[in-house]
């Protein structure tokens, strides 16, 4: 029987992933000259995914308090906020936030879905080691 292939992002890798959103959601709408409140918006998302990313039990992490698999399922769980804070401000009415913010959506779905949400947890086998 063949080994199961685990997704390529380790929890460290996810970790500098969000880190890695998290100031893009700070520094590029600015860049892109969006409005005051698309602006705020990104920023926001950055500050809530870069608060949890750094309280996550990931390598990364500034203090250890939430399991890597309940960040997940927070990620998950949030997609709705995502989906429609945008849509329900009138963010997705400029084309500029409207394009960065369907832009980064697809890439977090990507990274959700390659991310190894099983290589934290104890007593798993094949754990992987930090």
């Amino acid at each position: 029987m063949a080994k199961k292939k685990r997704p390529p992002i380790s929890p460290e890798l996810h970790g500098a992933i969000d880190y890695g959103i998290g100031a893009a959601n700070a520094l590029v709408p600015g860049l892109l000259h969006m409005s005051g409140k698309a602006r705020t918006l990104f920023r926001v998302f950055g500050l809530v995914q870069g608060g949890l990313n750094a309280l996550t039990v990931q390598p990364l992490a500034l203090k250890k308090l939430v399991p890597f698999e309940l960040h997940g399922l927070i990620e998950k769980s949030s997609l709705p906020v995502y989906l429609l804070a945008p849509i329900l401000s009138g963010v997705t009415r400029e084309r500029r936030a409207r394009n960065y913010w369907l832009l980064l959506g697809a890439g977090l779905v990507v990274v959700y879905n390659l991310t190894d949400w099983d290589a934290a947890a104890p007593g798993k086998k094949g754990k992987r080691r930090r």
